[in-house]
């Protein structure tokens, strides 16, 4: 006989459940009791559950032989139904388990990956030639190596062997510039320089110091020169002849006269002798061509250059309308020149002719 224990109830709990992994169907019993020979028989599996769990024998039995300690104790233990059901044996609980595999481990990422390095280039290995057959004929021109006569180009240099004629000039060797094809145009050159020179030889001869002057003077190197004092035959009020030699263009030298004011002069005087070789004026009141035209405009003249020997040279010249004008005046030692005023662009009653600027040129000393 078990003991009882009449002051203390045991409560089972049912043992959690292990959940059965899916397996194949001819794996799977249809019916536990087929393959447990314990299931099919309720009295074997009755002695087998007391034999194995004695707690669960002893709590039914004073749970129902004495109901009011089970009905007095329920206040503090809430009763469960007993466990009715066979444990499954520990054999087929492992067979309902199904091995699970290990994670697969995560492989290591590679590392950096270094570019490759290009193998150096291997020497080409020459396999050895035999060497060449010798040959009888006549030698090359350049490197005197022997050359069969059906040859056209030496074996060893490729110097053409071909004869060639004494009248065909020789090509330029390797690295050689050729001259460019100028020949006939520097002789040409030459020529036209020699007749040149030969020119003012004989110019010089034949027609003496004035020839040799004037090529002398068509060479020159000009300056300017300033003259030291001015006069005029008649100039209007704040319009004197001064302001004719002031360097700028905007004043103006007038006869104080309307018309065309013919036979009125602006004279200027050099200080020494000078080689006077030409002279340029400005006509009208401004070198610009909106106020030149406010006055008349010297349209012919003549000029008059007196030398150091006082002797006179007439100089008889037009211009055109409008500009500054350069007019060439080759006298050797002249101290003075005269402007003699002839005729007029747009002479009128109420204009007087007027002249901007007049600028002379010499020849340098240095």
């Amino acid at each position: 006989p078990q003991p009882e224990y009449p002051d203390h109830t045991v409560t089972l709990q049912r043992p959690p459940r292990i959940p059965a992994a899916p397996r194949p169907p001819e794996e799977l019993p249809a019916d536990p009791r087929a393959t447990d020979p314990r299931a099919a028989d309720p009295s074997t599996t009755a002695q087998h559950s007391s034999a194995q769990h004695p707690t669960a024998q002893r709590s039914s039995t004073p749970y129902s032989a004495a109901p009011h300690q089970a009905n007095s104790d329920a206040r503090d233990t809430v009763p469960q139904p007993p466990l009715t059901g066979p444990y499954p044996p520990q054999s087929t609980a492992h067979s309902l388990l199904v091995p699970v595999p290990d994670a697969n481990p995560y492989s290591t990422p590679p590392g950096g990956v270094l570019p490759g390095r290009p193998d150096a280039a291997r020497p080409q290995i020459r396999t050895a030639q035999a060497a060449p057959q010798p040959e009888n004929g006549a030698p090359c021109p350049a490197c005197g190596t022997l050359n069969t006569a059906h040859r056209h180009f030496c074996r060893s240099c490729a110097t053409p062997l071909a004869p060639q004629d004494a009248a065909t000039a020789e090509g330029p060797y390797a690295g050689q510039r050729p001259r460019l094809n100028q020949g006939r145009g520097r002789w040409i050159a030459r020529a036209l320089v020699a007749v040149a020179v030969v020119a003012v030889v004989v110019g010089g001869v034949i027609g003496g110091p004035p020839a040799a002057r004037a090529v002398q003077d068509h060479f020159a190197k000009r300056v300017a020169v300033h003259p030291t004092s001015f006069k005029a035959s008649h100039s209007s009020a704040g319009h004197d002849a001064k302001v004719a030699f002031d360097g700028y263009s905007n004043t103006w030298w007038g006869t104080g006269y309307a018309g065309d004011s013919a036979g009125q002069y602006l004279e200027a005087t050099f200080g020494q002798p000078t080689d006077l070789l030409n002279m340029v004026i400005t006509p009208g009141t401004s070198k610009r061509a909106g106020q030149s035209v406010e006055q008349a405009r010297p349209q012919e003249f003549d000029m008059v250059v007196t030398d150091s020997g006082g002797k006179p040279r007439t100089f008889h010249e037009r211009i055109d309308d409008g500009g500054a004008q350069r007019i060439d005046l080759r006298v050797r030692g002249a101290v003075s020149v005269r402007l003699v005023l002839r005729s007029a662009y747009g002479a009128a009653p109420a204009k007087q002719v007027a002249i901007a600027e007049l600028e002379y040129f010499g020849r340098s000393t240095s």
